[in-house]
């Protein structure tokens, strides 16, 4: 068996022969070059043989250190796909989270077909609902709140962050002038949400919008409500009026031609995405899996939106 000294100094010549070069190693690993240099020599001399041939400005293996990092590798890669077999045997049983219906519907479920591949002994159920979760009470594992954070006592990590941007078909567009023409409003049906969030009335999430948009002198107070932001959206694309749009949420809709952004008009959301579950479960194995694959997600998501929202021209 291999002494633990020789084993503690394999992650360090890993390093070094994927870089080759005792100084990206060392910034790798954060030590000094000098400490990665000792540590490799040190090695060679455990092993009895050289690993590297040491030029003025480069290295390069020895047939016994490329033989080495090869053996190390495969050993590496049985070795992470025997941790992502053990991690799976831990999600055999189900897990509840619940999140809001448009989050459901306009995010969460097309993402779902990653989370099975990672896990797919992992059955998961979906509750979709406008309110805060009783962890207490609810049978309910995991839950994303829309809402301002640091307002619940329980275990959260902000996901993104929310802009708001109104949205339409390309038709009702035309017909209400919109196009670069936020103005336009003043003649068009606006379509409500009015569970934005707790305590908002029906026309918050519009009167919010039109304050920070500089836009104040038009009547945001009218107009069609829904108890869902998804129902707003879809009777946008209709053609039936105006929704608010949250950005993260309405984005693949724009993608796929139902929806347009007629003008320039982004807002910052107050509220973010926040994944919360009880404290005293955060460390429950599948309850850390959850949140690390939704912040994981998110953050492509993020990513994909700062990309789409560079491509918008606000013009047919």
């Amino acid at each position: 068996m291999l002494s633990s000294a020789i084993l503690s100094s394999m992650h360090c010549f890993a390093s070094a022969a994927r870089h080759l070069s005792f100084t990206q190693a060392a910034q790798e690993l954060h030590l000094t070059q000098s400490a990665v240099s000792h540590r490799i020599k040190k090695l060679e001399e455990q092993l009895g043989f050289k690993l590297f041939l040491r030029f003025n400005r480069r290295l390069q293996l020895t047939e016994q250190g490329a033989g080495l990092l090869a053996v190390l590798e495969s050993s590496l890669g049985e070795l992470d796909a025997a941790i992502r077999d053990l991690r799976q045997q831990e999600f055999t049983s189900s897990l509840s989270i619940a999140v809001p219906h448009s989050f459901a519907r306009c995010w969460l479920a097309e993402r779902l077909g990653d989370l099975h591949r990672r896990y797919p002994k992992l059955t998961l159920k979906v509750r979709a609902q406008n309110r805060t979760t009783d962890f207490q009470h609810e049978p309910v594992d995991v839950a994303v709140y829309y809402d301002l954070p640091g307002q619940h006592k329980l275990h959260q990590h902000e996901l993104f962050d929310e802009y708001l941007v109104p949205v339409c078909s390309a038709e009702y567009a035309d017909e209400y002038r919109l196009w670069q023409n936020p103005d336009g409003l003043e003649a068009c049906l606006l379509l409500h949400d009015e569970t934005v969030w707790k305590g908002t009335g029906m026309h918050t999430e519009w009167v919010y919008w039109a304050r920070d948009a500089g836009l104040t002198h038009l009547d945001m107070e009218r107009g069609y409500v829904f108890n869902r932001a998804d129902l707003a959206y879809r009777a946008a694309m209709s053609g039936q009026g105006v929704a608010l749009g949250r950005w993260h949420m309405v984005a693949p809709q724009l993608t796929a031609g139902n929806l347009v952004v007629p003008f320039d008009a982004f807002v910052r959301a107050a509220q973010r995405y926040l994944v919360v579950c009880h404290p005293d479960r955060r460390d429950v194995p599948s309850i850390r899996a959850m949140f690390d694959w939704l912040e994981q997600q998110a953050q492509l998501s993020v990513e994909q939106r700062q990309a789409q929202r560079k491509t918008l021209s606000f013009r047919r």
